[in-house]
């Protein structure tokens, strides 16, 4: 079958190897798949426009770790990483924002249900009656690992329903508006997307992720436009802008990437237990 991937030929000396994976781990960020990739054995890496993708053996599977891009781009991504490489099962993985109050940062979420939280539009918002956050779509239910393999785990994990947002839920009364009216445990902007397409393609999809700011955590209104921007040059480009008109945003910049660096090993450890 041919991928939907470029193939580096300086990594691939034989192409059947990347024909089929037991599982397909979509991720929106490089900082999220780096520390995961690096436990991989065998490594071929591929490259499309929109997406790349790193496969190899973790334990005893074989693994396509892809990385996606934010919001709902990661759903095409998701359908490119199905047909090119016919996973068995779809890891929508991350870091992700903790609406539960009792979430520390690092904690690692297995979801039980996924949702989606769209855009307030007129009809919606009047319908709310004020509340800051629009319902959710109907909660999707996900794969869930057993028994004997979550005891792989070296800690338990969270179980807990995702909710997808479209943009970074960026302050505490934010997320606690979201917590209430979803019953959420943490946000994301991208697993209601991968599990959507999973679905289409009739996989199971499982959601794994690790919390990067907790409920409490206070996101500044501009650091979290540039967190959700999907493209990669773009956010650069805004980065820029932003130390320039603000140069103490450097700091704060530097905080939240180090949580999500935090978060991100802590979720490699946990993906590596349930898959290998």
């Amino acid at each position: 079958m041919h991928s939907a991937f470029d193939t580096d030929s300086r990594w691939v000396d034989d192409l059947s190897m990347i024909d089929r994976v037991d599982v397909a781990i979509v991720v929106a960020l490089d900082l999220e798949a780096a520390p995961l990739r690096d436990r991989l054995e065998g490594m071929v890496r591929l490259q499309a426009r929109d997406a790349s993708v790193a496969i190899g053996r973790l334990g005893s599977r074989s693994v396509a770790i892809a990385v996606a891009g934010m919001g709902m781009v990661a759903g095409r991504a998701t359908r490119m990483v199905i047909d090119g490489h016919r996973p068995s099962l779809v890891v929508a993985a991350g870091i992700c924002g903790g609406l539960a109050p009792d979430l520390a940062a690092g904690t690692v979420v297995i979801a039980d249900g996924v949702a989606r939280a769209p855009k307030a539009r007129p009809d919606v918002a009047a319908a709310t009656s004020g509340t800051s956050s629009p319902l959710p779509d109907a909660p999707t239910a996900v794969f869930a690992f057993d028994v004997k393999t979550l005891s792989r785990l070296s800690r338990p994990p969270v179980h807990g329903l995702v909710v997808t947002a479209d943009e970074v839920v960026a302050t505490p009364e934010a997320k606690r508006a979201l917590a209430t009216a979803t019953g959420a445990i943490v946000v994301d902007m991208e697993s209601w997307w991968i599990v959507a397409e999973s679905g289409r393609a009739g996989l199971p999809a499982a959601v794994v992720r690790a919390v990067s700011d907790t409920a409490a955590t206070a996101i500044p209104a501009d650091i979290a436009r540039l967190a959700g921007m999907s493209h990669a040059m773009r956010r650069v480009g805004a980065a820029a802008r932003l130390l320039w008109r603000r140069p103490g945003a450097i700091v704060e910049l530097a905080e939240l990437r180090e949580q999500a660096h935090r978060a991100a090993d802590r979720l490699a450890v946990h993906l590596a237990e349930l898959i290998g």
